[in-house]
């Protein structure tokens, strides 16, 4: 990142501060007072570094940013990067993180993003495998560690719907094998259990005796080297096994995690169990799942009654 030097008013005083001392001392607190996830504090520094370099371009520093200057970079990223919707809602949103950080801390006097808004154009469902899709994927055949870890990994965000970071960070020491649970920590470093099946049990079993053979470390997903699995590998991993089960549709960790909510909700879990085994602090997030079971019910419905099928006639 471009070194800038800011001028900073303080009580009276200057003082300099580099943007990316600013940056860096965003993310420290978002680490430690707001308890932010690693991937979220990798994305944050990824979205701040490139609107500090398109800032830079403009010959100003971060705490010179004034409300044009944001419109711009949103265009840019409109207009030039072609970015989806999602990405510059995610990147707005960032970026007004910070600024309230800075208005806080006295850096700048206004939020340049506080009166942007994020595009609401229209709601995107999240993708959402069928039993047979799941069933196609955890039937494949593992004949080493690696295809043992992989299918271990697509099984426990089936059974579980942990957050591909929480699957990261399990420990051995934080799997209860005789309740079939694993203790994790999610969002906001809140702490809940997640359960996993007899079948995954099995699996498990083989995969940390090939493990234990191999390296000693307290995580329970590695790479082939014995580290924590990189999340690189993890998206290659599952582009791989999309490929070879011939699927168009998006596959991600995430889609394991919309697909175990829906599942559940199909086959009539209370919403409010289904909340708290994702781990979402408020039910409107989880509602969400209850829109794609309605949309299934109305492809049902189109394609099964009379009066739906004349419609498509």
């Amino acid at each position: 990142m471009a070194m800038r030097c800011i001028g900073l008013v303080q009580h009276g005083i200057v003082c300099s501060m580099t943007d990316e001392h600013l940056v860096e001392a965003f993310l420290e607190t978002e680490r430690t007072v707001r308890g932010r996830s690693e991937h979220t504090l990798t994305s944050y520094g990824r979205d701040l570094a490139q609107f500090a370099s398109y800032v830079h371009g403009l010959g100003i520093t971060l705490a010179e940013v004034q409300r044009e200057d944001a419109l711009m970079f949103i265009r840019h990223m409109n207009k030039e990067k072609r970015y989806q919707e999602a990405t510059v809602n995610r990147k707005i949103s960032c970026c007004r993180t910070f600024y309230t950080s800075l208005v806080r801390k006295q850096v700048c006097s206004a939020n340049p993003f506080a009166l942007i808004s994020v595009h609401r154009h229209e709601s995107h469902l999240p993708t959402v495998l069928t039993v047979s899709e799941v069933t196609s994927l955890l039937s494949l055949p593992w004949h080493d560690f690696p295809s043992a870890r992989d299918q271990l990994v697509f099984s426990l965000l089936y059974d579980t719907g942990c957050r591909i970071s929480e699957l990261r960070s399990i420990r051995e020491e934080d799997i209860e094998k005789e309740v079939l649970r694993i203790r994790v920590l999610g969002k906001g470093k809140r702490m809940r259990y997640v359960f996993y099946t007899k079948r995954t049990q099995s699996l498990l079993s083989s995969y940390l005796s090939m493990k234990h053979e191999r390296f000693d470390t307290p995580y329970l997903i590695v790479s082939n080297k014995g580290k924590q699995l990189p999340m690189s590998t993890i998206g290659s991993m599952f582009a791989t096994y999309g490929r070879r089960l011939g699927w168009q549709k998006n596959f991600t960790p995430h889609v394991l995690r919309h697909t175990y909510a829906t599942h559940l909700l199909d086959n009539g879990a209370d919403i409010r169990l289904v909340q708290e085994l994702l781990g979402h602090q408020s039910i409107s997030t989880t509602q969400i799942y209850t829109h794609v079971s309605k949309e299934r019910l109305a492809r049902v419905y189109e394609a099964c009654h009379p009066h739906g099928r004349k419609q498509h006639e």
